[in-house]
């Protein structure tokens, strides 16, 4: 937020701890020569809280919700303490009316934690919020911070360090971590000198039938780029052709019958399995997932394989449990609720909640798909992704990520890791690539990213 010496900076102070940030912010302000107005909201802190001994340093005028107007219109920045992550109801009344006043005035925002309205612990607005251009934030980011739609009232994040230490967290906080390559990039999959393609797995993937075949190919396809050894493609006969015609490296295995499905499962060199993109929503699309799930292989379960269930949630969610190996799901919005109506898991009040709840009651990895992608494990480690653009909303795009997960557990990355991984290297590629883009780009870049990272 730019600021001049001739600036004038209306500091908006609330009851708790985050107005006594703003008095201390107002403080140092002034003390540099600004020109400073601040309006208490609300009661008065306590004396004895840290928040009241901050008002009591304060030496210039306090000004109180009568004067808001005539404030705003004199004000440049206006930094918004009002309240923080605690908030646990929506604003109203007067505070209510204070923020939707400074939001019409349009005016740039400072906040101080979180915007005000914006509740930290359920990631959620109800009512009105402040529209910040930046956020300053302590320590630790806030889930809030990154999940929509919370992400875009808070501008511009700023991290500041007040002191603390790792060793100071509460080990009761619920640390959600923001997807970045610390959190995987020490579990990338490296192949030494000698690796022979058989020691960096085998993808198998279900195509669709003959008029939707585009979308396996994208995940087989980029399961190669993104380093599995081998990559199978079991197709019908009819759609063989097809599939011969646009493929060279993945193999093709004819596949019409449940039995000869099982029978490429049963292939012991395969690893991971890749079912639903464009597969149907039908009984075969379901039997085809079931008999993947009850093998000892891998699963990345996308698209109609999560959807094909909608009379019948309750087969796949009992299978996703017992399942041979911790599965991946990749849903998007409305084959998440899909899949998951019905049940426990829609009442958790964010998507970060929803995430967490499907994973432990499917005992597997969630990849809550979107502009905030959630990962989640059933043990309850959460990631929330922030590095996808808008243009990587495009046709295909979940197929290629399916296609990336699935070579990165072939290689020996654990679910969540490999998940965790496949959606940063997702929004990477799209970065890298820019505006507009289409699914087909995506597949090499994945590769180069992987490359990148690995040289880091």
């Amino acid at each position: 937020t730019q600021m001049t010496d001739q600036s004038t900076v209306l500091v908006l102070a609330g009851p708790g701890n985050n107005g006594g940030d703003g008095f201390v912010a107002a403080s140092l302000l002034k003390q540099s020569g600004r020109k400073v107005n601040l309006l208490m909201a609300g009661r008065p802190p306590a004396t004895e809280s840290d928040a009241g001994r901050a008002m009591a340093e304060w030496n210039g005028s306090l000004f109180t919700s009568e004067s808001s107007g005539e404030l705003i219109a004199q004000a440049d920045i206006i930094i918004d303490a009002l309240f923080g992550a605690g908030l646990s109801r929506p604003l109203s009344g007067d505070f209510a009316s204070l923020v939707h006043a400074v939001n019409e005035s349009h005016l740039p925002v400072v906040a101080v934690d979180v915007p005000s309205g914006l509740n930290g612990n359920t990631n959620v607005i109800e009512g009105v919020c402040m529209k910040a251009q930046s956020t300053v934030t302590f320590f630790r980011f806030k889930s809030a911070h990154f999940l929509y739609p919370g992400r875009k009232y808070c501008g511009h994040l700023v991290l500041s360090s007040i002191g603390l230490s790792d060793q100071q967290l509460d080990p009761q906080t619920d640390y959600t971590r923001r997807n970045t390559p610390a959190l995987f990039g020490s579990f990338l999959p490296s192949p030494a000198d000698d690796t022979h393609k058989f020691e960096r797995g085998h993808v198998l993937v279900r195509s669709g039938p003959v008029q939707s075949t585009g979308a396996a190919r994208l995940s087989a396809v980029t399961a190669l780029y993104s380093g599995a050894g081998l990559v199978t493609l079991a197709t019908t006969s009819d759609a063989l052709p097809v599939n011969a015609s646009h493929l060279t490296a993945v193999m093709l295995a004819r596949c019409d019958t449940r039995q000869q499905w099982r029978r490429v499962l049963a292939d012991v060199r395969i690893n991971t399995v890749v079912v639903g993109p464009a597969n149907g929503l039908n009984a075969h699309t379901q039997v085809a997932a079931m008999d993947a799930l009850s093998s000892d292989k891998h699963c990345v379960l996308d698209a109609d394989a999560l959807s094909c269930w909608r009379a019948n949630p309750d087969v796949v969610l009992q299978a996703l449990r017992n399942a041979g190996q911790c599965a991946v799901l990749t849903p998007h919005a409305g084959e998440f609720k899909r899949l998951f109506n019905g049940t426990s898991v829609i009442d958790g009040p964010s998507k970060l909640h929803q995430a967490r709840l499907a994973a432990e009651l499917t005992a597997s990895v969630i990849v809550y798909k979107g502009a905030d992608t959630v990962v989640a494990a059933p043990d309850g480690r959460t990631a929330i992704n922030d590095n996808a653009p808008a243009w990587l909303a495009t046709a295909g795009a979940g197929d290629v990520l399916a296609g990336a997960i699935a070579a990165l557990i072939a290689q020996g990355m654990a679910p969540f890791e490999a998940a965790c991984a496949g959606v940063w290297l997702h929004g990477q590629a799209a970065r890298t690539l820019g505006y507009p883009l289409c699914a087909e780009q995506l597949v090499e870049q994945i590769g180069r990213e992987i490359h990148n990272l690995l040289l880091r």
